[in-house]
């Protein structure tokens, strides 16, 4: 499964416009292995640390907070 979180919104906004909308109406598909590999090391990066919780272009999601919050308590 795909959560289309801030992060890799903004990553397939720059590195795959192309696929972008049709992931974000649920071809996940499209969401390769590949580019999957590419999001994660593209996270591990300065640029990519600032989109994930906690980093200066976060804007908290009320609806993703919240999923935080509930693998916290378990």
């Amino acid at each position: 499964m795909v959560k289309l979180t801030q992060s890799l919104r903004h990553w397939l906004y720059e590195n795959h416009p192309e696929e972008l909308l049709m992931i974000m109406f649920g071809h996940v598909e499209l969401f390769t292995p590949e580019m999957q590999k590419e999001y994660i090391e593209w996270c591990k990066t300065d640029d990519g640390k600032q989109y994930l919780r906690g980093g200066s272009k976060y804007i908290p999601d009320p609806e993703i907070e919240a999923a935080f919050e509930r693998e916290e308590k378990e």
